[in-house]
């Protein structure tokens, strides 16, 4: 089954302007920084990236998936940005299209609707159902994550009535497995090493509550979720020694380090129990290490992602909404950005900073103008040179 693509057209709705006085201006650079900002959307519908660590761009770095979202009927689909044309297009038309990727070579996009996989080519925008996933697998989720080969894909995985976790599909061969499963693994941000290996990333919820009729009631325990690694049969599950702790704890945000069988996470800690936790560290820990590394401390951070060769982190302050760029080696980081944000209670204010695909540039959400946008900025040559 083959579909046409969902628009033919480029729309232009970034902040580029032909005038030279509003060059001389500057008027779309940070403030603090001096760095060029890019708003990429513009029109009265939420825009949004993804999710950092989601691979929703190209390897060259010049076009990212976005969503863009009616407010008033919350009907969405997912549209394309083009770094070089800055200009956007829908690619999704169908209801329901859920959880947009991009294969590691940057082949094909991907995306679900139902329990159907589809593929679209990146020149001709045309669509074609790839695989319809059948019953027998269990209840799943959209893909999220896809492997280095861009063979295998996570989804959240249920069996009624209480059974949750991962399952692995493997496109090549049209087969399914579970992958992880935990009673309270409801919120998995699964994630396959960016390196050569199958192990996944799995967060679970440790601590849920649910009332008789399944609905939850706290979605978190006392001590925060819990970060595991296993390889995507199952075996060989390693909790990481990180949180989980009467004094630490992760906050559920975390990516993998590159592609190094490391991952990286912020954290909350405090000195003792009663007193208030501080939300000032990202932590780098591999399977097996008896505590993790700190490897930036200071700022109140958030989300996070790295660099392919995870020499770098990129993560938001949920008390500034300022974006910082660090070095994992060094622990020297810097503002790059203010994003405006307001961190809100939707997830489309809060910033969710990543790196495209070449690493050269970066973007964000924010709600600054009252209306949440999606902005880009390429980083400026140098500008981490002295970070490393």
């Amino acid at each position: 089954m083959t579909k046409p693509p969902a628009s033919t057209t480029w729309q232009g709705e970034s902040n580029r302007n032909s005038d030279e006085e509003v060059g001389f201006q500057a008027r779309h650079n940070d403030a603090e920084t001096g760095v060029r900002v890019i708003r990429m959307t513009c029109l009265p519908w939420v825009s949004t990236h993804i999710y950092p660590e989601a691979p929703v761009h190209t390897p060259d770095g010049r076009r990212f998936v976005i969503r863009r979202t009616n407010p008033f009927t919350g009907e969405g689909h997912y549209w394309v940005g083009d770094m070089e044309r800055r200009q956007v297009r829908q690619i999704t038309d169908e209801p329901g299209a859920v959880a947009p990727m991009v294969m590691p070579d940057g082949s094909a996009y991907i995306y679900s609707v139902g329990r159907q996989m589809w593929r679209m080519d990146p020149d001709t925008f045309e669509r074609e159902l790839w695989w319809d996933v059948p019953l027998d697998v269990g209840t799943i989720g959209g893909a999220t994550t896809i492997s280095h080969c861009g063979t295998r894909v996570l989804c959240p995985w249920r069996q009624p009535p209480d059974r949750f976790g991962l399952a692995a599909l493997d496109l090549a061969h049209q087969s399914a497995r579970v992958a992880f499963e935990h009673p309270d693994c409801r919120n998995p941000h699964g994630q396959y090493c960016r390196g050569p290996h199958y192990r996944i990333m799995v967060q679970v919820n440790d601590g849920i509550e649910h009332d008789a009729h399944g609905n939850v009631i706290r979605l978190i325990g006392d001590h925060g979720a819990s970060l595991h690694v296993a390889n995507d049969d199952g075996s060989d599950p390693v909790k990481l020694n990180v949180g989980s702790q009467p004094l630490q704890r992760v906050q559920g945000h975390q990516c993998w380090l590159g592609g190094e069988m490391r991952a990286i996470t912020s954290t909350h800690r405090r000195d003792a129990v009663g007193r208030p936790w501080q939300q000032d560290q990202i932590i780098a820990i591999a399977p097996g290490d008896p505590e993790g590394q700190v490897v930036a401390q200071g700022e109140m951070f958030c989300h996070m992602h790295t660099t392919k060769d995870g020499r770098f982190w990129i993560s938001d302050c949920n008390q500034t909404a300022q974006i910082f760029i660090g070095s994992v080696r060094t622990g020297r980081y810097k503002l790059i950005v203010n994003s405006g944000s307001s961190f809100g209670s939707h997830q489309a204010t809060h910033p969710h900073p990543f790196f495209l695909g070449d690493d050269r540039s970066i973007g964000w959400n924010s709600d600054v103008s009252g209306i949440p946008q999606v902005y880009v900025a390429p980083i400026p040559d140098g500008f981490v040179d002295d970070l490393d």
